[in-house]
């Protein structure tokens, strides 16, 4: 519906600037044109059918404000006639050659996601599998003569590298739900401390300075979408930057915040929005730190299924996220 009012106000609009225009210079061909204007625009910004139902305003428009007799749907004038025909001929065509330029986009669109996912999984996921299969190929080969220090730390990089392959994992799927509009939320009464421990437990790092300034200690939300949000945009600020991360938690009467600051190297080029694009990856090719670009969008995904929103911050050093919630299960309805 909004669409659709959204293209009657654009043909009201184009109708009134060729009737001003027409009261003093414009001929009837130039009035044509706007109208014409008015109905591929409607095409392009909206679908088929807007594009059309622009046209049929536009005709209607014409033969009523602009052909003899005027105020009238009726015309007495060959050549207008041929004017409306044309019109409305070029507005279906142009709407129906609009539409078939976004399915050929859409298409190309899905090809690249594609490639990208080929590429980012190819190195991504390989990385930690070539690992743990080479550490636990080294524990079996070599067990009996291995140290006891050596086992644990084969058993813990594995570890390690079967929980980065998870995350990664994880965050595929929920990016695949994410694009496919599949991703529904299971909302609850969520303790904010709670998740806040949760993810503290996960990360196992002293460099991790939580900062409490909200008077809310409940909200509604889906607790582990949320939770794996906020491991996307922590894990993100500590992988980029080797001082302290510091998550601030703060709220006011509409929304509770988490704000997540780091020292690293900032965004690149100040760009705030290509990180939240999908398999966008800071690294060059296979060189660099820059990871399977999935973090951020399905971070900012997970947010917009709450209502909520997402954004970076430049900062003299480093970078800031902020992740707000809607605080009144009202939001969600």
């Amino acid at each position: 519906m909004r669409d659709i009012a959204v293209t009657c106000s654009i043909m009201i609009f184009a109708v009134l600037v060729s009737w001003l225009l027409s009261s003093s210079f414009l001929p009837l061909g130039g009035t044509l044109l706007i109208l014409q204007l008015g109905s591929v625009a409607c095409a392009i910004i909206f679908s088929r059918f807007n594009g059309i139902l622009a046209a049929l305003f536009g005709a209607v428009s014409f033969n009523f404000f602009f052909t003899e007799p005027f105020y009238s749907v009726r015309m007495s004038n060959a050549d207008d006639v041929v004017n409306m025909a044309t019109f409305i001929v070029v507005a279906i065509l142009t709407s129906e050659l609009t539409a078939f330029y976004k399915k050929q986009q859409t298409a190309l669109r899905k090809a690249q996601l594609q490639a990208n996912v080929l590429r980012s999984v190819s190195h991504d996921l390989r990385t930690p599998l070539s690992s743990i299969i080479g550490s636990m190929e080294t524990l079996d080969s070599y067990y009996h003569s291995l140290s006891e220090e050596d086992k644990r730390e084969l058993i813990k990089g594995s570890i390690s590298e079967s929980r980065r392959l998870h995350t990664y994992v994880e965050n595929i799927l929920q990016a695949t739900k994410i694009q496919s509009d599949l991703l529904i939320a299971g909302r609850e009464k969520v303790t904010i401390r709670f998740i806040i421990d949760n993810l503290l437990a996960r990360f196992s790092t002293n460099r991790i300075f939580v900062t409490y300034k909200n008077s809310n200690e409940h909200f509604t939300a889906s607790g582990p979408l949320l939770e794996q949000a906020l491991f996307n945009i922590i894990d993100n600020a500590l992988k980029f930057s080797s001082q302290a991360v510091k998550v601030i938690v703060s709220n006011d009467a509409k929304n509770t915040y988490f704000s997540i600051e780091d020292s690293g190297i900032g965004l690149k080029n100040g760009d705030t929005e290509s990180p939240f694009l999908l398999f966008s990856s800071s690294r060059d090719g296979d060189v660099g730190r820059g990871g399977i670009g999935l973090g951020l969008n399905v971070a900012k995904g997970i947010a917009e299924a709450h209502k909520g929103t997402l954004i970076l911050q430049n900062l003299d050093q480093g970078c800031r996220a902020i992740l707000s919630i809607p605080n009144l299960s009202e939001q969600f309805s």
